[in-house]
């Protein structure tokens, strides 16, 4: 039970972080001026055109949430419980895994 609220809580902040604008880019625009933007690794990844990697991570964060949801509601079979398990530590991958891609990518304007 404990499992199933972590899992959820997890997953939700791991939705706030990737919405939050931590990343600056900042580059030198053709008339000689620099710009800067404030972006979020969701933006990154659109950018970088890497969406996959986002709908990989909710459809992870969907079947944790789900799987923590019924076993919350007493369904107690041992496929579910590993279900959760296996998603839940899937969705954490790939969080980490976004964020190490994001913070690696930097956009270039010519």
């Amino acid at each position: 039970m404990l499992l199933s609220i972590i899992s959820i809580i997890a997953n939700v902040v791991f939705y706030i972080v990737l919405n939050i604008e931590m990343y600056t880019d900042r580059t030198m625009m053709p008339n000689g001026q620099y710009r800067e933007w404030q972006r979020s690794p969701i933006s990154r990844l659109r950018i970088a055109d890497q969406k996959y990697l986002l709908t990989f991570q909710i459809i992870l964060a969907a079947i944790s949430v789900i799987t923590s949801l019924l076993v919350l509601f007493g369904i107690n079979n041992s496929i579910i419980k590993w279900i959760q398990r296996i998603s839940t530590a899937a969705s954490a991958a790939m969080f980490i895994i976004i964020m190490i891609v994001t913070s690696n990518s930097h956009v270039n304007y010519v």
